[in-house]
């Protein structure tokens, strides 16, 4: 049973990810999915360019909230440190996908010890897609 439900949380998991690409391709935003990530990898699970700026999004997926801890998107920390050693211009991003379709994203800095995510709070679709376009 333990097992049955690892997959399912995963199989989750990878959907939302998948999710998250096809409404950035949709809008002519870059990206890909890295399906390396969550194994000890210093990569995002979704990358995306826009406007000369790398975005990182570490993709989680709840029900009606959640608290995530350093532990839970360490990786994406460490991409966003190696990114800006070599100069780029980088952001990470925890994205949540909330039971009903609804998503919300945190942004994550290297002083960043936990996220609270909750559906009313977060930037949206919206207003991560205007940020990253430079309408924001």
């Amino acid at each position: 049973m333990k097992v049955k439900s690892l997959k399912s949380r995963r199989r989750k998991g990878f959907d939302a990810e998948r999710e998250l690409v096809k409404k950035f391709k949709e809008r002519k935003i870059w990206v890909t999915r890295i399906p390396v990530s969550g194994i000890a990898q210093p990569l995002p699970d979704v990358l995306a360019v826009a406007k000369g700026i790398l975005y990182g999004f570490e993709v989680k997926r709840c029900g009606e909230h959640a608290r995530y801890y350093r532990k839970d998107f360490d990786n994406l920390i460490m991409w966003l440190e190696a990114m800006r050693r070599e100069g780029l211009k980088a952001e990470a991003w925890v994205s949540v996908r909330f039971n009903g379709g609804v998503w919300r994203f945190y942004q994550v800095d290297t002083e960043t010890e936990k996220v609270e995510a909750n559906p009313n709070i977060g930037l949206t679709f919206s207003h991560i897609l205007r940020r990253m376009l430079g309408l924001a």
